[in-house]
């Protein structure tokens, strides 16, 4: 008996090349600028949960770092001794909290570094807290640079 031989298939003559799998685009999460505010009294910021309490000499006085008018001023908030809120002219509210006087008054327009009061106490320590915040009242993260 006779048996018919079988060919090989024929091979192309360039064998294509597997397909790489698509990549979605990297998703990043968006960069979100973290303000530098200047100090508003010398003295050594320590982080606390809204901003900062800037530990100081018991003889400073505060300052407003930016151009703006004072929203509140008084010691009627519960363990935030005398406070002083300002809205600045870039949107922003500066809180300054722990006072022991303040120099300023409600609706008052403050220029920046006017003085708005004297450090208070916190603890055994002497200094103010210091928060910013968004015009909803809500507190943003910021980092304190020294001028």
């Amino acid at each position: 008996m006779y048996r018919k031989q079988e060919t090989p298939p024929k091979l192309p003559k360039e064998v294509p090349k597997p397909k790489e799998p698509t990549r979605e685009p990297e998703v990043r999460p968006p960069t979100v600028e973290v303000p530098k505010v200047p100090m508003p009294v010398k003295g050594v910021p320590t982080r606390s949960h809204r901003g900062y309490f800037i530990k100081s000499s018991c003889a400073e006085f505060f300052r407003a770092i930016e151009r703006g008018k004072v929203l509140y001023a008084g010691d009627d908030l519960k363990g935030y001794g005398w406070v002083v809120m300002v809205e600045q002219e870039d949107g922003y509210i500066t809180v300054y909290t722990r006072a022991e006087r303040v120099f300023v008054k409600k609706g008052e327009s403050v220029k920046k570094g006017q003085v708005l009061g004297k450090v208070g106490k916190q603890g055994q320590d002497c200094g103010i807290g210091f928060e910013l915040r968004l015009k909803d009242g809500s507190p943003i993260n910021f980092e304190l640079v020294k001028e």
